[in-house]
């Protein structure tokens, strides 16, 4: 496989991780809230980062290049609403995009048409992921501050299915 794109999908795996790691520190600040389906939403986001982490090694490993794990930073910890957490959520999504989007065009210059085929599936799935919390977000907005529309959203939120299926996890509170 081609040394730079190897590199980028390296790092692809650590932005993968690094999202799983903003999503787990949006769940633990739901978790002190009364939202508790905000909660397992994120919760159940940060696993589905997580296996996006692993389809990326999993790949690396397949075309017998080598993974090369970098320290993930710590994210930002405290929000001041469901919202405020929601839009933090979106500018994440959006910068998965970007980062697949310029990995996609890397494999294009390099001719790596099966790297392109994994991106092409990672990029139709940021569409859907982008428009969930946009979804949400516009929902949230136009909830603002009423206790009992927040509420229902988030008995919605706990609806959603996690990517290994129903469950999630249980809750402290």
């Amino acid at each position: 496989m081609n040394p730079k794109l190897t590199q980028l999908l390296n790092e692809q795996i650590n932005n993968e991780m690094s999202s799983s790691y903003v999503y787990l520190a949006m769940a633990a600040w739901f978790e002190q809230t009364p939202y508790m389906g905000f909660a397992s939403w994120m919760f159940n986001q940060s696993r589905e980062e997580t296996m996006h982490a692993l389809k990326f090694y999993q790949y690396v490993v397949d075309r017998d290049a080598v993974v090369v794990l970098q320290p993930i930073a710590q994210p930002k910890a405290t929000f001041e609403s469901p919202i405020d957490v929601f839009e933090h959520s979106l500018k994440q999504e959006q910068l998965v995009t970007q980062q697949i989007n310029d990995l996609y065009d890397v494999a294009e210059q390099v001719k790596d048409h099966s790297s392109k085929n994994l991106l092409l599936w990672f990029l139709n799935e940021q569409i859907e992921e982008e428009k969930t919390v946009r979804d949400m977000l516009d929902r949230l907005r136009l909830a603002g501050t009423d206790p009992a529309s927040l509420l229902v959203l988030d008995r919605e939120a706990a609806q959603r299915q996690s990517p290994t299926g129903p469950g999630g996890h249980g809750h402290g509170k």
